[in-house]
């Protein structure tokens, strides 16, 4: 099956489950793997035979943006089903990184993985 990624998109967010998480915006990184046939695209060049990666963006930004919520697992989970709802994919994975988690600890980030399959 065909794949179209979109890597490292950023989006400023205040999602947390603590009080202070949700008085300052952080930057929220996703990316989103979306498996569909291409075999149409490839052949007529149009692009009505994809998904659009901008549409994709611009509704995931607006899914991460609508509401601030508790736990980037929701949200990711949000973003998988408003895709597959939408667009002729079969099967989409989120993943959902969140490099300024309130963690005493010293790691990169903390990410989830959502994949959902219609």
């Amino acid at each position: 099956m065909d794949k179209i990624r979109i890597l490292n998109l950023r989006i400023p967010a205040k999602h947390g489950v603590y009080d202070f998480e949700k008085k300052s915006v952080g930057i929220f990184e996703i990316d989103i793997q979306m498996q569909i046939d291409l075999s149409k695209a490839m052949i007529s060049d149009d692009l009505k035979d994809t998904v659009d990666y901008n549409d994709v963006v611009e509704l995931t930004k607006k899914i991460f943006s609508e509401n601030d919520y508790n736990l980037i697992e929701y949200v990711a989970g949000k973003v998988c089903e408003n895709l597959l709802e939408k667009y002729p994919i079969k099967n989409v994975i989120v993943k959902v990184r969140k490099p300024h988690a309130p963690i005493n600890a010293c790691l990169d980030t903390v990410e989830v993985e959502v994949e959902r399959t219609k």
